[in-house]
């Protein structure tokens, strides 16, 4: 299946180094005004991405040179492309450790990559700014009136 792949900054997780799983979602970023009575007013500033987190193995020939340049991803903090499951989200690699287990053959790893960038949900926020433009204009309207 074409969507099944996992690559991250040009590096492909294929053979047995693919997670079992992966993980994607986050949370919707808010601000809570608790006012006196118990009423609330809450404020949504739009969405959250979790950090994705996998780990898995590398087997195979380049095994300890894809552990290599997967924590040369992590030094740089530069902000690389991540594509799995038909997703794409543009990331920096926030932690990676590898464990040789035979050199340079077997390589365990865990990775975790913070999400710079998801325009997967771009057309979620540019609706939203659509929505303020469109109140915006009628509450300038309604304020002509008087």
């Amino acid at each position: 299946m074409s969507d099944d792949v996992l690559i991250l900054g040009g590096i492909a997780f294929t053979g047995y180094s693919p997670p079992d799983s992966m993980m994607g979602g986050g949370q919707q970023a808010m601000v809570i005004h608790k006012l006196p009575g118990g009423s609330r007013v809450i404020d949504t500033l739009g969405p959250d991405e979790d950090d994705v987190h996998w780990s898995g193995k590398f087997f195979g020939n380049d095994a300890y040179s894809n552990a290599l340049a997967l924590d040369a991803m992590r030094a740089s903090g530069q902000v690389v492309s991540l594509t799995w499951g038909g997703q794409f989200r543009s990331v920096i690699v926030k932690h990676f450790i590898y464990r040789v287990r035979r050199l340079p053959v077997w390589v365990e790893y865990d990775i975790t990559c913070t999400v710079y960038q998801n325009p997967m949900l771009g057309s979620l926020v540019q609706g939203a700014s659509i929505v303020d433009t469109l109140i915006s204009g009628d509450l300038g309207f309604a304020a002509s009136l008087l």
